[in-house]
């Protein structure tokens, strides 16, 4: 009997269609290179505690701001804005508590906004310390209309760096992306369900204090200071 016969685009596609089964990434879980060298312990990750400049000075930021989407979209790690803001970040055995606030150098400033701080906490079972980086664990987030699926995820690491900074790695998993099975003369044929798609974005934030106690505002109202007029 003969064997039945296989045309070879179909063993391609085949073939194709199997190698698209993998996880896919883009960019590096990494922080990259040029932040510098990572802080290390032996047993444990180095302490992220600290006081952090923002915008950053390098990585994804550091040149300007998107006008197309929010900077840390979802608010996460937390709530950012396009504009010079503090960031206290403050660990205990259990959780991390991160704090961000507006910085306006005016020296009369009353805005509300340059004492109170925004406010997120992550418990200890949120997070978990590999290869001296605290990674954080993904959660439904915004929209996916700019990654190409149907649904995002997103975490994000921590890593301290020697110099005192911290590099802020963003996690973005694109799910429910469908791709045509054949397409031949600009016409798709059957469609299946690909593979998530992970991107990474880093950010490296300088150091402007120790965190251990509440860093006091930057160019806000003292009294005494004459008032705008």
């Amino acid at each position: 009997m003969r064997s039945p016969f296989r045309p070879p685009h179909l063993l391609l596609v085949l073939c194709c269609l199997l190698a698209a089964c993998g996880p896919q990434t883009n960019g590096s879980p990494k922080p990259p290179a040029e932040f510098g060298a990572v802080a290390g312990r032996l047993f444990s990750c180095p302490s992220m505690q600290g006081v952090y400049a923002w915008p950053p000075v390098a990585g994804q930021y550091a040149d300007g701001f998107p006008t197309n989407r929010s900077v840390w979209e979802g608010a996460i790690p937390l709530q950012v804005f396009p504009r010079e803001m503090q960031i206290w970040l403050q660990q205990t055995p259990d959780k991390i508590i991160l704090r961000s606030r507006i910085i306006n150098r005016a020296g009369d400033a009353r805005d509300q906004t340059v004492r109170d701080w925004s406010h997120k906490e992550y418990t200890a079972s949120k997070y978990s310390c590999w290869n001296n980086m605290l990674e954080f664990d993904a959660v439904e987030s915004g929209s996916a209309s700019n990654y190409g699926g149907t649904g995002l995820r997103r975490g994000f690491k921590l890593v301290r760096l020697k110099d005192g900074g911290i590099a802020v790695g963003i996690k973005s998993i694109s799910t429910g992306r469908t791709s045509a099975i054949f397409g031949w003369g600009g016409v798709s044929y059957g469609s299946y369900i690909g593979p998530d798609v992970t991107y990474w974005s880093w950010s490296k934030l300088a150091s402007t204090g120790p965190g251990d106690t509440e860093p006091a505002p930057v160019g806000a109202y003292r009294p005494g200071a004459p008032a705008s007029r």
